[in-house]
C-alpha cells in the first residue's frame, strides 16, 4: 500500500512539474485544435466529395468483413492500397452499415434517407478527422527537437489551420492521412540523425510503414532515408570515422526497414495469407520499380565496399564533396529560389510562357515527356500548386528566409540551412518522380509536402522574432500571425481545400482537381426547390447526386442522356475540361458548352471566391437539344 501511495505521489509530482513546464506548448496545441474543430467539426456532415462512395460504401465495409468473417485476401482492397483510410473511417461501421444505401446515389430519396447519409458521411469522416487533430503535437515534438521551440510553435500553428490541410482531413481519403504519416516519419528520421538514438529510427519506420499502407508512393522514402545518411556526413558539422559513422547509421536504417515491414505486415491481413505483397507492396511495387535497378547497384556497391575495404572508396568519394557542401547545398537553394520566382513571375504575366492550370487539367496531354519543356513545365505547375495554396506570409517569409540564407549565409545558420535543404530536396525528388511517371502533383498528390513547407516557414519566422527589436514583442507578433492565418481560414470558409492565395489573381485556380467542393450546396438549393424527389437532374459530378432527393444521371454516355426529360443540369468548373475534351455523342442532346458558359442560372456557388472557380444549375430548358 506505501508502495502504490509512493508511486501516486511521485507520478501527481511529475505531472505537476510536466504542466508547470510545457503549460505553454499546451495551451498553444489546445488552442489551435479547438480553432480547427471550430472550423472542421460542422462541415463533416455538409460535404459531398468524389471518390468517397468508393471507400464508404465499398472498400471500407470490404477490409472489415474480410477481417471478421475470416477472409484475410479479402482485405487486399484497393491499389494504393489505403489500408489505414479502411481501419480508420471503419469505425463508423459501429453505427451503420454504408450497403443498405449505397444504390441510392442517382436514385430519388426521402429526408429521413439523405439525413442518414449526412450521418454516415459524419461518422465515417470523424475518425480520420480527429486524427490529424491527435498527430499534431507529435509535428510539435519532433519539430521542437530537431529546430527549437519558437520553430515549433509557428510550424504548429501553420499546420494545424492550414485551408488545404484541414479540408483534406475531412475527406475519406488516402491522401488525408498520407500528409500526416510520411512528414512524421520524415521529421522523426531527422531526430534520429540528431539526436543518433535507434529508438527514433524505429519511430520513422513505423511511420513509414503507416504511410506504405496508405498509398505506395511513399516508398520513395526509403531511397530518401539511405541517401540523407551520406549527404549528412557531408553537412556534417563535425566529421567522424566514416567507416564507425556508416556501421551505426546502417543499423539505424535497417530498424528502420524492419519496423516499417512489421507495421506493413500487422496491419494488412491480406499479407498474412500471401507473404510475397509485402515485397510488392514495399521495395518491389511498380511506383517503386523505377529505382530498383539503381538503388540495387548503389546497395551492391556499398556493401562490397564495407565488407571488404570498410568503405575506404565511398570514403574517398564523400571527402573529395566535402569542401564543396557549402558551394552545394547554397547552389541548390538559389535553383530552387529560382523556380519558384520564375513561377511567379509567369502568374503575374498572365501565364504567357506556360499556362499551369491547362497543365494541371490535363497532365497526360502530350506523349513528349522527357522534353525540357514539357519536363520543366510540369515541375513548375507543381511548385504552383504548392506556393499558391499556402498563406501569403508564408510564401514571403519562405523566399524571403532561403534569400537571407544564401546571401547572408552565417556559421551558426549552418543547421538552419542544412534542414531547409533536406526539406527542399524531398520536394524536388518528389516532384522528379511524380513528373517522370507521367503525371502531375496536383494540391492533392503533393499535399505530403504542405506540412514540410510549413516547417521551413516557421524556422523563417522565428529568426524574423528573434532579431533584437522585435524580441520583445514575440507574443503579439505571434498572435497577429495566428488571426491573419484564422482570417485565411474564415474567408474560404466552407471551401478550405479550395484555398487560394489572396495574392493570387482572381482569374486563376490552384485546385482544378477539387474533390467535391460546391456539391453540397448545389443539391441543397436544388433538395429546397417544390418536390425535389419528383426533379431529374444531370450532373457532371456524381458527389451531387448522392445528397440530392430526386433522380440524378451522370457521365457522358448517350444512354444516360437520350430521352431523358431533365429539369436542371448541374456543371462544375473541375469537370470542364474533361467534358470539352471528351468525344461523345452526348453533345447532339445537351448543349454542354453553353452550360458552362452560360450566365443564366439558377443557382451559382463561386468555390474560394474565385468566380472561374464555380457549381452553377441551369435550367435544361435552355439546353437540351434533343428529345
Amino acid at each position: 500500500m506505501k508502495i502504490l501511495q509512493k508511486l501516486s505521489n511521485d507520478v501527481a509530482k511529475y505531472m505537476k512539474i510536466f504542466f508547470k513546464k510545457e503549460l505553454g506548448a499546451i495551451l498553444l496545441l489546445s488552442s489551435i485544435i479547438a480553432v480547427n474543430l471550430f472550423f472542421g467539426l460542422p462541415r463533416l456532415d455538409k460535404y459531398s466529395a468524389v471518390d468517397e462512395p468508393y471507400w464508404t460504401y465499398d472498400r471500407t465495409s470490404k477490409f472489415w468483413s474480410g477481417v471478421t468473417k475470416p477472409k484475410f485476401s479479402r482485405t487486399n482492397i484497393n491499389d494504393k492500397p489505403g489500408i489505414t483510410v479502411a481501419i480508420f473511417s471503419g469505425l463508423g461501421l459501429l453505427k451503420y452499415d454504408p450497403m443498405e444505401y449505397k444504390t441510392l446515389r442517382q436514385k430519388p430519396k426521402t429526408q429521413e434517407q439523405l439525413e442518414t447519409i449526412n450521418s454516415i458521411n459524419f461518422l465515417f469522416r470523424l475518425p480520420i478527422y480527429l486524427l490529424s487533430l491527435i498527430f499534431l503535437p507529435l509535428f510539435y515534438y519532433f519539430t521542437r527537437k530537431i529546430f527549437g521551440k519558437l520553430t515549433a510553435n509557428f510550424s504548429t500553428i501553420l499546420i494545424g489551420l492550414s485551408p488545404i490541410l484541414l479540408g483534406m482531413s475531412l475527406i475519406i481519403n488516402p491522401d488525408s492521412l498520407i500528409w500526416i504519416f510520411a512528414p512524421l516519419s520524415l521529421l522523426s528520421f531527422l531526430v534520429y540523425l540528431k539526436e543518433d538514438k535507434l529508438r527514433f529510427a524505429a519511430i520513422s519506420g513505423i511511420f513509414l510503414g503507416l504511410s506504405l499502407l496508405t498509398k505506395y508512393v511513399s516508398n520513395v522514402l526509403y531511397v530518401y532515408f539511405f541517401l540523407l545518411i551520406f549527404i549528412d556526413f557531408i553537412f556534417s558539422a563535425k566529421q567522424t570515422e566514416f567507416f564507425s559513422y556508416l556501421k551505426n547509421k546502417m543499423i539505424g536504417y535497417l530498424i528502420l526497414v524492419a519496423s516499417s515491414l512489421a507495421t506493413f505486415f500487422i496491419l494488412f491481413p491480406a499479407v498474412w495469407v500471401k507473404p510475397i505483397m509485402l515485397l510488392e507492396g514495399t521495395f518491389m511495387n511498380k511506383t517503386f520499380m523505377p529505382f530498383l535497378p539503381f538503388f540495387g547497384v548503389i546497395l551492391l556497391f556499398i556493401g562490397l565496399d564495407f565488407f571488404f575495404l570498410k568503405s575506404k572508396i565511398i570514403r574517398t568519394i564523400l571527402e573529395k564533396i566535402s569542401p564543396y557542401r557549402k558551394i552545394i547545398i547554397l547552389s541548390f537553394l538559389g535553383f530552387f529560389l529560382l523556380l519558384m520566382f520564375t513561377v511567379i513571375i509567369n502568374v503575374y504575366s498572365g501565364m504567357r510562357f506556360g499556362d499551369f492550370m491547362q497543365i494541371i487539367a490535363s497532365p497526360k496531354g502530350t506523349n513528349d515527356l522527357f522534353s525540357p519543356a514539357v519536363f520543366g513545365g510540369k515541375i513548375l505547375a507543381e511548385i504552383y500548386s504548392l506556393i499558391f495554396a499556402v498563406s501569403p506570409l508564408a510564401l514571403i517569409l519562405v523566399i524571403s528566409y532561403i534569400a537571407v540564407l544564401i546571401i547572408r549565409h552565417k556559421k551558426e545558420d549552418s543547421i538552419a540551412t542544412k534542414n531547409v535543404f533536406y526539406f527542399l530536396l524531398f520536394i524536388l525528388i518528389y516532384y522528379i518522380a511524380s513528373t517522370a511517371s507521367g503525371a502531375v502533383a496536383v494540391v492533392r498528390y503533393q499535399v505530403m509536402l504542405y506540412p514540410l513547407f510549413f516547417i521551413i516557414t516557421g524556422m523563417a519566422f522565428a529568426r524574423f522574432v528573434q532579431i533584437e527589436k522585435l524580441k520583445k514583442h514575440q507574443i503579439i507578433i505571434s498572435i497577429i500571425f495566428a488571426l491573419a492565418l484564422i482570417f485565411s481560414l474564415a474567408s474560404v470558409k466552407p471551401f478550405y481545400f479550395a484555398y487560394n492565395s489572396e495574392i493570387l489573381p482572381k482569374k486563376y485556380v490552384v485546385n482544378l482537381k477539387d474533390m467535391g467542393d460546391g456539391s453540397y450546396e448545389a443539391a441543397a438549393y436544388l433538395n429546397s426547390l417544390p418536390n425535389p424527389q419528383n426533379l431529374v437532374i444531370w450532373s457532371d459530378k456524381g458527389a451531387v447526386c448522392a445528397v440530392f432527393s430526386g433522380r440524378c444521371e451522370i457521365g457522358l454516355d448517350a444512354k444516360n442522356i437520350k430521352g431523358k426529360n431533365f429539369d436542371y443540369i448541374v456543371i462544375s468548373t473541375g469537370r470542364m475540361s474533361k467534358t470539352f475534351k471528351t468525344e461523345t455523342s452526348a453533345k447532339s442532346y445537351i448543349d454542354l458548352e453553353q452550360a458552362y458558359l452560360t450566365e443564366d442560372y439558377s443557382f451559382k456557388v463561386e468555390i474560394g471566391g474565385r468566380p472561374d472557380n464555380f457549381v452553377k444549375v441551369v435550367n435544361a430548358k435552355q439546353l437540351l437539344l434533343e428529345k
